[in-house]
This record gives structure tokens, C-alpha cells and sequence, in this order.
């Protein structure tokens, strides 16, 4: 899961131009990322993870399995992005920073991969 988290985000690095690249895509690859993080997470403390793509929820796997996801909290934001969104054709933009959630989403990449042997 920690290799497809990396291919993900490493797509969502690259939609950094919002003339290129519409939101609704790059936050769908940010969502992506996030959520397979938090799954190899799950895996890395040697417990199951759910089908879904609910980041909330995962995060919260996270801590109840005893790991401290809290930093990147944030990141739950990009849950309707792999669920509704992605799926609407007329979705108004948010102008997100997508430097600081490209960020935020990679310093969770590390973080778990920091977890993995």
C-alpha cells in the first residue's frame, strides 16, 4: 500500500498548476495517497483495514490501534474527494494551497514509511 500511497501523491505533486489540473483530479490523487498511507499504517501495526475511503475513519483505526496520526488530521478534509467528487463534473473550486496538502500528505508518506522494515 506504501508504494501505491507514493504513486499517488507523486501524481498530486505534479498537478501543482491549477491551469493545468483541475482540483476535483489532484484532490482525488492527494485523497488517494492519503488513504493508502493510513491503510499501510493499519497494516504496519499488524491489524486489518477496512474497504473504504473514509480518512476519518482510517485515522481513527490508526489511533485506536496505537498510532498518533494527529498531524495529519487535516487530511481527513480530502475524504469527499475520493467518494463524491470525483464523480461531479461541475465541482467549484476551493483553491487549496496544494503545495501545503502536497506537503502535509508527504510528510505522512514518510512518516509510515518510517514504520515499514
Amino acid at each position: 500500500m506504501l508504494r501505491l500511497a507514493r504513486r499517488d501523491l507523486k501524481a498530486a505533486v505534479s498537478m501543482i498548476d491549477p491551469e493545468l489540473f483541475e482540483e476535483a483530479s489532484w484532490g482525488f490523487h492527494v485523497q488517494q495517497a492519503t488513504e493508502k498511507a493510513l491503510k499501510a499504517w493499519i497494516s504496519a501495526l499488524d491489524k486489518d483495514y477496512p474497504r473504504t475511503h473514509d480518512l476519518a475513519l482510517l485515522m481513527r483505526l490508526v489511533m485506536d490501534f496505537g498510532g498518533d496520526p494527529s498531524s495529519y488530521e487535516a487530511l481527513t478534509n480530502f475524504s469527499p474527494f475520493g467518494a463524491r467528487w470525483r464523480y461531479e463534473d461541475d465541482l467549484e473550486s476551493l483553491n487549496l494551497i496544494r503545495q501545503e496538502w502536497n506537503q502535509l500528505c508527504t510528510d505522512l508518506v514518510e512518516r509510515v514509511a518510517e514504520l515499514i522494515p
